[in-house]
């Protein structure tokens, strides 16, 4: 993807994702499963069927090889690319060392 304003380098990536969107009483307002399509230590970018509301915070469940990485973020932007495709410019709001480690078994040079 080409945002603007990335905070850290980002590393192709095409892995299952399963998501919750919260609205701000934090009930569940759309879910879905979607593919990755970059990642790195501050954020992942996805491709979706359906638009999302930037600023909504997402609940993350990240399939990593064998092992899964789950995580909150919040969605920072979204550029509409075909009828009916979205990519998704997301924000961890934090990632622990052990689920960064999950991420560099599959992706090492995000570890660096």
């Amino acid at each position: 993807m080409d945002f603007e304003g990335r905070a850290a380098p980002r590393l192709e990536s095409e892995n299952l994702l399963a998501f919750r969107i919260l609205d701000k009483d934090d009930k569940i307002i759309q879910e879905g499963m979607v593919k990755t399509l970059d990642i790195s230590r501050t954020g992942i970018a996805i491709e979706s069927k359906q638009p999302m509301e930037i600023g909504a915070k997402i609940i993350l469940t990240i399939g990593m090889g064998d092992e899964i990485v789950r995580t909150t973020g919040t969605i920072q932007n979204q550029k509409k690319i075909a009828d009916q495709i979205f990519h998704i410019g997301i924000a961890f709001d934090f990632l622990t060392d052990e689920d960064l480690n999950k991420i560099g078994m599959v992706y090492p040079s995000i570890l660096k």
